[in-house]
């Protein structure tokens, strides 16, 4: 079975607002593109989602993004899905939160 990935591009608009809103002296932010994979010779796909880690000094958050819905995001760790407002609420905390 052969199969085809294609490379996603990550969306400005969120990386921007990210950016924008989130104070990062303490946190470092890393995005990476999702990908598509086809199976080809059939009509099957599989989205491999965007990814934002987030690390500071006492941890690491790992956020999932979909294009479908650029409101929502997954974190796996917690098995739970946040509005993007809580996310950065979320990195905004981590930022200042960190024991030196």
């Amino acid at each position: 079975m052969k199969t085809t990935v294609e490379k996603l591009s990550f969306p400005c608009e969120i990386k921007d607002k990210i950016k924008m809103k989130v104070g990062t002296s303490n946190l470092s932010i890393d995005f990476i593109s999702g990908h598509l994979v086809k199976i080809n010779k059939t009509n099957l796909s599989v989205e491999e989602p965007h990814k934002i880690i987030a690390k500071n000094k006492e941890g690491i958050l790992i956020a999932l993004l979909y294009n479908s819905n650029q409101d929502k995001i997954y974190l796996p760790n917690y098995n739970t899905v946040i509005s993007f407002t809580k996310f950065v609420s979320i990195l905004n905390f981590m930022n200042k939160n960190v024991c030196g």
